[in-house]
């Protein structure tokens, strides 16, 4: 295809799916600092830094005994960052999860929270836009397939666009000021638009069919855990995260995992030595009738496939540089969101034919925009508002 055609494919995809696009990766920005956004609403996430002196796992649990009944918990997260609580999972008397935060190191209470938190909210909304899953991920999914068009168009339209890092933006006109901007900016967030694509882009091979295979989890095989869901007591959880420690040496333990039915294991998950994968990549179980060690495994060990599975989340979601890496995915977020929105400005500057001298074109501008959105453009627009009402309700 020459220059002309793959202008028409760029525009045409940024607008007439402009406002469905925009929702998505704006939610998908939001999604990044989401749990920033739950320890700024609930004062029960924050410690003082200085207070803490590591996660004291058994201190948690046996606080965590004294607010809600032992069978009732699910599992304990320890803190992201220095200044977070450690949370506790907990099933109320009609099935419905809930969280309980702890200081790390005293393991003293500090407060509560609801399972639809912020961090849930966007996640649904962007995810799979408060759809049923598979229909939902499956939409959310096809417009990564969008944005790699995109980029890849924008690539062959712009002929050495690498020369564009650091040209300076023309000011002098309207025109030239946005389309400049538009270019800049795109150009830096290439990487990001890659990234986010091509992950987005797995996601859906995944819910059609390339999802990788999970490695066999085995199960406690004491005769009290097969009869009914056991839970260790404090002293036999400091014994299982002992053996944890001395079976896997390199694993920084994030997450223990509670039995919820006869026959389930004790457990216990975090980081190691293998990069780019999610916590349950690595993880020990035990008994948790005697505490026997039962299985491990090395996020290092996964097949090929299982790696990619696993590296989908970090990369897509910026967690594999902690903080920084999340702060960096938020603002170059927030570039790609501003790309949705000037390249429809830009279009509608085209289409509107606006004159050099004419004064506050905006109005007109963003009408005609619009209105070359056509059936997909109030499509779009009727399932952003229909999804983020049901997202409020039902998360009020």
């Amino acid at each position: 295809m020459n220059r002309a055609t793959w202008f028409s494919v760029h525009s045409w995809l940024g607008v007439k799916l402009a406002i469905m696009l925009c929702f998505i990766v704006l939610t998908g920005t939001l999604a990044v600092i989401s749990n920033e956004l739950d320890w700024l609403a609930n004062p029960a996430k924050r410690v003082t830094p200085s207070s803490v002196e590591g996660m004291n796992w058994q201190a948690v649990y046996a606080t965590a005994q004294q607010e809600v009944p032992i069978n009732t918990l699910r599992s304990i997260q320890a803190p992201l960052y220095p200044w977070y609580s450690a949370e506790v999972i907990y099933l109320d008397g009609d099935e419905q999860r809930h969280r309980l935060f702890f200081h790390p190191t005293t393991g003293g209470y500090l407060g509560d929270g609801r399972w639809q938190n912020w961090q849930r909210f966007f996640r649904m909304l962007h995810r799979h836009l408060m759809l049923p899953l598979t229909l939902g991920i499956t939409v959310v999914s096809l417009f990564a397939v969008v944005m790699l068009a995109m980029l890849v168009s924008s690539l062959c339209i712009y002929k050495s666009w690498w020369t564009h890092f650091f040209r300076k933006p023309r000011w002098q006109h309207r025109k030239t000021r946005w389309v400049d901007l538009h270019r800049l900016v795109g150009v830096w967030s290439l990487w990001f638009l890659l990234i986010i694509s091509v992950t987005g882009c797995w996601y859906l091979a995944e819910r059609w069919g390339a999802a990788a295979t999970s490695p066999e989890r085995l199960t406690a095989s004491s005769e009290k855990t097969l009869t009914q869901s056991i839970m260790p007591d404090s002293e036999l959880l400091a014994l299982m995260l002992a053996q944890a420690h001395e079976k896997f040496p390199a694993l920084s333990i994030t997450r223990v995992n509670f039995p919820q039915k006869s026959g389930d294991v004790v457990e216990i998950q975090g980081q190691a030595d293998a990069i780019l994968v999610r916590q349950r990549a690595n993880f020990a179980t035990f008994d948790p009738a005697t505490g026997q060690p039962i299985q491990h495994q090395d996020g290092r060990d996964l097949s090929v496939h299982n790696r990619i599975s696993e590296a989908a989340d970090p990369l897509h979601f910026g967690q594999w540089g902690g903080m920084l890496s999340k702060v960096l995915y938020f603002v170059f977020g927030l570039f790609l969101t501003g790309l949705t929105v000037t390249g429809t400005y830009m279009y509608g500057m085209r289409v509107a034919r606006i004159s050099r001298h004419e004064t506050k074109p905006r109005r007109r501008i963003w009408r005609r925009a619009l209105a070359h959105m056509k059936a997909l453009g109030w499509l779009s627009a009727i399932g952003v508002t229909a999804c983020v009402g049901y997202g409020v309700f039902t998360f009020l």
